[in-house]
């Protein structure tokens, strides 16, 4: 039963409290209705120094336990000796007889350029790598020869392959 008495009570005072709001008009704000109704009780500012003072010493105690030690350290020197590595090539490595910028070590044709292989200045159609007549017309040769077992391949080849 008491406990539905505090009830009441509870709310009749937040009508109560709505209704002075609500009526009090933007001359009395909620914070300062709140502050007739209730008593607040201020600290003083000695207080707040006092609070002040004890953090102060909290920290001086930190400091006191914590100092910084500097230490100087003289710095060591050693002599420390690093092994030095000499690679030496063979020389088939580090020259380019025919200079077309591939070492004779890894040239299939060290005394051919390789751009030999790709062009023809007489346009013959053989290149200059095998051309064995240059500025003239290989073909030339081949017509005084003549195949005369009519295998298609010239006598005088072919006289080579059997022997």
């Amino acid at each position: 039963m008491f406990k539905k008495f505090i009830q009441k009570i509870a709310f009749f005072s937040a009508i109560l409290l709505l209704i002075g709001v609500s009526f009090g008009g933007p001359s009395l704000s909620f914070q300062s209705y709140i502050k007739q109704i209730v008593p607040v009780a201020y600290a003083d500012d000695d207080e707040d120094e006092d609070e002040d003072d004890d953090e102060e010493d909290e920290d001086e105690d930190y400091e006191e336990r914590y100092e910084q030690k500097v230490v100087k350290v003289k710095p060591v020197y050693k002599t420390v000796y690093v092994e030095k590595v000499v690679i030496t090539l063979d020389p088939i490595f580090t020259k380019d007889t025919d200079r077309d910028s591939i070492v004779d070590g890894l040239d299939p044709h060290p005394t051919i350029s390789e751009k030999e292989f790709f062009t023809d200045d007489d346009n013959d159609g053989i290149a200059n790598a095998f051309d064995t007549h240059k500025d003239e017309d290989d073909f030339a040769y081949y017509e005084q020869e003549n195949d005369e077992n009519g295998n298609g391949i010239l006598d005088s080849y072919e006289i080579v392959a059997i022997n």
